[in-house]
C-alpha cells in the first residue's frame, strides 16, 4: 500500500518531516529523574522525551538545579530529547572535593556528555551555565550545534552588585552560607534571583543544597573570570538572551556575547525561564527553528 511517508516517520522518530507542534508551556511533571557518573561523582540529571531526539542539554546556574528549567521541558520535549543535569556540586548530584572553576566545570560538561554518548548537542546555559556553556562551545565547537545562553557572566569584575560582592567576604559567605538553612535569611539571599515576587519556595530549597566548598569556590571563579578574549573566536550559531531587571547579574552581560542573535526579556530578574516561561520559550523555540522574526530577536553580524 502506498503511503505519504508520515506514518513511517512517526514510527522510526524523524521528528522533522513531521508538522510544528504547538508550544505549551507548563511546568513539567513527567520528566524522568536519572542518574550517571562522571568524573568518580554520580550526577542527577532530569530527562524528557524520546531518546531518538536531537539531544538539547539545558545547563543550570549558580546554586540551582534541573528544577530550574521545569517550565522547559515540557515545552521542548515533543520536538527535542531535553536533558538538565544537576551540576556536580549542587541539586542532588555528588558534590566531591574538587576543582569547581569554570574551566572545571567546562571539562565536567564534556565527561557528562561523554557518559550519555552524545557526540553533538544543542546547549542551553544559564547563568554561570551560560559561562560554562561559552567556554565549553569555544573550546568543541565540533560538538555544538547551536548555543543559546542566558544572563550570562562574561566578566566577571563587572558582574555582579556591590550587595552581592559584599556576600562573597569571607566572614560574610560563612555567616549566610550556615544561616541560610533559615528561611527569613534564605529569603534575604534569595532577593536577587527574581524580579517577579519572591522565588518558589521549591527552588530556594535548591539554592542552599551546595556545600559550602561548591558554593563558594565557584562563586569565586565566575567572579574572576573574564571571557571577552576567549569568546571573540566563538564558531558555533549563538542566541545571547539577557533581562533588563537582573538584580543578581549586570544586565548588559549578555550584550558582550559575540551573538548572531540578541533578546532581551522585559520586567524580567535573573530567571526569565521561571519569572516569563512563555516568552522565554517563544524566543528560545524561534532561535532553535529559525522563526527568529517572531519574538523580538535581533541579528547581529559578526
Amino acid at each position: 500500500m502506498h503511503t505519504s511517508g508520515k506514518i513511517e516517520d512517526r514510527v522510526f522518530g524523524l521528528s522533522n518531516r513531521l508538522p510544528p507542534l504547538p508550544l505549551v508551556t507548563r511546568e513539567s511533571k513527567e520528566y524522568d529523574l536519572l542518574s550517571v557518573s562522571v568524573e568518580g561523582a554520580e550526577v542527577a540529571y532530569a530527562q524528557q522525551g524520546r531518546l531518538a531526539l536531537p539531544p538539547l542539554v539545558m545547563v543550570h546556574g549558580w546554586a540551582a538545579s534541573h528544577k530550574f528549567w521545569k517550565y522547559c521541558l515540557s515545552a521542548f520535549s515533543p520536538r527535542w530529547r531535553v536533558i538538565a543535569p544537576d551540576l556536580v556540586g549542587f541539586g542532588i548530584s555528588e558534590k566531591p572535593d574538587r576543582d569547581y572553576s569554570i574551566e572545571g566545570y567546562s571539562r565536567w560538561l564534556g565527561a557528562f556528555l561523554d557518559a550519555l554518548k552524545l557526540s553533538r548537542v544543542t546547549l542551553v546555559g544559564h547563568s554561570m551555565g551560560g559561562t560554562i556553556a561559552l567556554d565549553y562551545a569555544t573550546e568543541h565547537p565540533e560538538r555544538v550545534e547551536k548555543l543559546v545562553v542566558s544572563n550570562p557572566l562574561i566578566v566577571g569584575s563587572t558582574a555582579f552588585s556591590a550587595r552581592n560582592r559584599f556576600f562573597m567576604l569571607p566572614g560574610v559567605r560563612r555567616l549566610l552560607y550556615w544561616g541560610s538553612r533559615l528561611g527569613p535569611i534564605r529569603r534575604y539571599v534569595e532577593k536577587d534571583f527574581t524580579a517577579v515576587g519572591a522565588l518558589d519556595p521549591e527552588l530556594g530549597k535548591d539554592v542552599t543544597r551546595g556545600t559550602y566548598q561548591s558554593t563558594f569556590a565557584s562563586l569565586k571563579a565566575a567572579a574572576k573570570v573574564d571571557l571577552r578574549g576567549k569568546i571573540a573566536s566563538l564558531a558555533v550559531p549563538t542566541l545571547s538572551i539577557g533581562s533588563d531587571c537582573d538584580g543578581l547579574v549586570a544586565p548588559e552581560q549578555y550584550e558582550l556575547v559575540p551573538a548572531q542573535q540578541k533578546a532581551c526579556i522585559r520586567g524580567a530578574g535573573h530567571i526569565p525561564m521561571i519569572e516569563h516561561p512563555e516568552e522565554f520559550n517563544r524566543i528560545l523555540n524561534d532561535f532553535l527553528t529559525g522563526a527568529n522574526h517572531e519574538s523580538g530577536i535581533t541579528n547581529h553580524g559578526h
